[in-house]
C-alpha cells in the first residue's frame, strides 16, 4: 500500500508544474479578454493540427493542459479530442525501448496523428460550440471551484492545489484497484485476439493513469494484444486529462465526450483489426 501511495504521488506530481503554468495561461488570457485583445483569435488558430502534434507527446501533463484550456473555453472540442488521440503517455516509451519495434513506433505515431486530425476536423464541422464558455473563471471569479482572490499568482496556486488533491485520490483509487486485479489478471480479462478485444482495449486504455498505456504496450509486445487492439486502446488513453474534464465540466458533457472518444477508438481498432 505504501509503494502505491508513493506511486500515485509521483505520477501526479510531476504534472503539476505543468498544470500551474496552464492555469496561470488562463487566467491571463481571461484578463487580456476582458480588455477585448486579440489574443484568443492567434490561440484559436493552432487548432486541430497543432493539438494532435502537441498531442503525440508522451506526458500527461499535455492532456491535462488541454482540457483545462477547454473547460475554460479557449479551444475547440476538436482540438480537445485530436489532443486525447493522439496521445499515449509512456506508451511510445515503452515500445521504442524494444529497437525492433521503431518501424511500429513510427507507423503507430502516423496512424494516430491522422486519426486525431481528421476526427478533430469532422467533429469541428459537425458540431459547433461557443466557446469562451467560462470566460469569468478569472482572478475575480467567486465561484464554489475558484474562491475569490484578488492576486493572479494565488488564485491559480489555489486551483492547482485543489485540482492536484482531486487527482491524486483518484490515481490512488485506480492504483489500488489495478494492484488486485494485476497485469496478468488483465491480460487474461482481454483474452485471445478477437473482434471484441478491441472494445476492451479501448475501455482499459480510458483508465486515466499511466498504468494503461504502459500495460497495453505491454500487451501487444507480449503478444497478448493484437495491432487493432493497441491502437484502439492507445486512442483512447488521455493520461489524466479525463479526470480534469470531471472535475470542471458537468458530468453529462463528460460521460458524452468519453463516448465519442470510445467510438472513434474502437471504430478505429476494428477497422485495424478487419484489415490485418
Amino acid at each position: 500500500m505504501v509503494e502505491i501511495l508513493i506511486d500515485s504521488f509521483l505520477d501526479v506530481i510531476k504534472i503539476v508544474p505543468v498544470l500551474f503554468l496552464v492555469i496561470l495561461l488562463t487566467n491571463w488570457i481571461t484578463l487580456k479578454l476582458d480588455k477585448g485583445t486579440p489574443f484568443f483569435s492567434r490561440l484559436a488558430r493552432l487548432d486541430v493540427p497543432g493539438g494532435a502534434l502537441l498531442g503525440i507527446i508522451p506526458q500527461c501533463g499535455i492532456s491535462v493542459a488541454f482540457a483545462k484550456l477547454y473547460s475554460n473555453g479557449y479551444i475547440s472540442l476538436g482540438m480537445l479530442v485530436a489532443v486525447f488521440l493522439a496521445g499515449s503517455d509512456e506508451a511510445l516509451i515503452v515500445i521504442s525501448a524494444h529497437p525492433d519495434k521503431l518501424p511500429l513506433m513510427v507507423g503507430l505515431i502516423g496512424i494516430k496523428i491522422l486519426v486525431a486530425i481528421g476526427a478533430g476536423l469532422l467533429i469541428n464541422l459537425v458540431i459547433k460550440e461557443k466557446r469562451n464558455r467560462l470566460k469569468g473563471c478569472g482572478i475575480d471569479c467567486d465561484c464554489p471551484k475558484c474562491g475569490h482572490h484578488n492576486n493572479i499568482f494565488i488564485n491559480s496556486l489555489v486551483h492547482t492545489l485543489k485540482l492536484t488533491l482531486f487527482l491524486y485520490v483518484t490515481v490512488l483509487i485506480i492504483g489500488v484497484l489495478a494492484n488486485r486485479l494485476g497485469g496478468e489478471g488483465i491480460n487474461a480479462l482481454l483474452g485471445r485476439n478477437t473482434f471484441l478485444q478491441p472494445v476492451l482495449a479501448s475501455l482499459i486504455g480510458m483508465i486515466p493513469s499511466c498504468f494503461s498505456s504502459v500495460l497495453i504496450a505491454e500487451g501487444f509486445i507480449k503478444g497478448v494484444l493484437g495491432f487493432g487492439s493497441l491502437i484502439s486502446g492507445l486512442l483512447a488513453n488521455t493520461g489524466f486529462g479525463i479526470l480534469v474534464l470531471f472535475r470542471e465540466l458537468p458530468l453529462k458533457k463528460t460521460v458524452w465526450i468519453i463516448l465519442l472518444l470510445q467510438a472513434i477508438s474502437i471504430f478505429v481498432g476494428e477497422l485495424l483489426y478487419f484489415i490485418n
